[in-house]
């Protein structure tokens, strides 16, 4: 493995922790979740790198509930 795969894997695991760290703290906070559930949503958030934080944020109340 060369040393630009390393830094590209490092960097993706910091990215995916550093955005897992922030929607965890988001749905420890809420006190109401899409689909009614905060373990399903954590265990997105944890299990699918990256995906599971953006999947989380679309389902965000403040983003689909935007009022402009």
């Amino acid at each position: 493995m060369t040393s630009d795969w390393i830094i590209r894997i490092v960097l993706f695991s910091l990215v995916h922790w550093v955005l897992a760290g922030f929607m965890l703290n988001d749905l420890a906070a809420r006190e109401k979740v899409v689909f009614g559930h905060k373990a399903p949503w954590a265990i997105v958030v944890l299990a699918i790198p990256c995906f599971g934080s953006l999947l989380y944020l679309m389902f965000h109340p403040q983003i689909i509930n935007r009022e402009n």
